[in-house]
């Protein structure tokens, strides 16, 4: 039966207890961050990006989110389609019931999803057949994993813990990181272990609610450092398994991201006196324009986002409604500020 190795850290219990304080806040924000499909779009295609690029697909971030809206990118055809891979994965993951048990059935669902089109049919949603080895930036072997015969039971045996009473016991960061280091250790798949790792942290944030509705782009936290994303995985198996050091780094990822999300809320500079509205990613971007430039005609928001009159009255009335923004004028001379 598999038990994770670990002892919380003071770091560990700072950084989780400011993560989940960081969580209620957002929660609790006047204006949420958009939750509409349009941002959880993009949270897609930065987790699809940073997940492949960890494993060196070229793709960069513009090619990601136009592949997330369906738009053609003339991308190579395995780069491209591994991008569509992750996007698919996050949408099917998004749909699970929060609190859904993870089962291997759904586990080997989600490699197949990830590796579909890439890796030869026997190979996708299925198991190795054959050894595998971790190569490092020398070409030389940094580790090497458990053989096939291993690679079905000790999957199993992640599934019971993660579905058992001490993980729910645990705080979902934690369940979600020893779970991400136990999958890409056990490396049981010919292909995409880093990938099916990380997806299924994100997996088990979303199930235990520790997502905020599809928050988390975890994964460029790891991608900004790839060195120390992979000497933080080295580094637990090293020390035979003790996961401390790595659920430190984990946790600091998770807080990272929710902070970046309050500087994105508090950007906007709302009074708490409006009343809470969802925005979409384009009204974001105009109450930051306002806030900068204090007003801004018409025409100056026809220019500044490439859109028509039309458009722009579609975005603003909104915005004027709730009270964030006061409108000023009419027709082409109308000015908006904030208010």
């Amino acid at each position: 039966m598999y038990r994770p190795r670990f002892h919380i850290s003071a770091e560990l219990l700072s950084l989780l207890t400011q993560a989940t304080e960081l969580k209620a806040w957002i929660e609790r924000a006047v204006v949420d961050v958009s939750w509409l499909p349009a941002l959880q779009r993009d949270t897609a295609a930065r987790l699809a990006h940073s997940s492949t690029a960890i494993e060196g697909n070229p793709l960069g971030l513009p090619e990601a989110q136009a592949l997330a809206r369906g738009e053609p990118t003339g991308a190579a055809g395995t780069a491209a389609q591994e991008i569509r891979n992750y996007l698919s994965a996050m949408r099917w993951i998004w749909s699970r019931k929060t609190g859904a048990a993870l089962t291997e059935k759904n586990l080997l669902r989600l490699h197949a999803l990830l590796t579909v089109k890439t890796l030869p049919p026997e190979q996708v949603g299925r198991y190795k057949t054959k050894p595998n080895r971790v190569v490092g930036p020398d070409g030389r072997t940094a580790y090497s994993p458990p053989g096939p015969d291993q690679a079905g039971p000790m999957t199993r045996e992640l599934v019971d813990w993660v579905n058992g009473p001490e993980a729910a016991r645990l705080h979902p960061v934690i369940v979600s990181a020893a779970a991400h280091h136990r999958l890409v250790s056990i490396h049981p798949f010919a292909d995409g272990n880093g990938r099916a790792a990380r997806a299924l942290g994100v997996w088990l944030l979303c199930s235990r609610g520790f997502d905020t509705e599809h928050l988390f782009a975890l994964d460029e936290f790891y991608e900004a450092d790839r060195g120390r994303y992979y000497g933080k995985i080295q580094q637990a198996r090293e020390l035979d398994g003790d996961l401390t050091f790595w659920l430190d780094y984990a946790a600091e990822a998770v807080l990272e991201t929710l902070e970046g999300t309050r500087r994105r809320i508090e950007s906007l500079k709302v009074s708490a006196a409006a009343p809470r509205m969802r925005l979409t990613k384009r009204q974001e971007d105009v109450l930051r324009l306002l806030r900068d430039r204090g007003r801004a005609k018409a025409p100056d928001l026809e220019a500044a986002f490439g859109l028509t009159r039309a458009r722009i009255a579609q975005v603003m009335k909104p915005l004027v409604d709730a009270g964030l923004v006061v409108r000023e004028g009419l027709s082409r001379a109308t000015t908006y500020r904030l208010a």
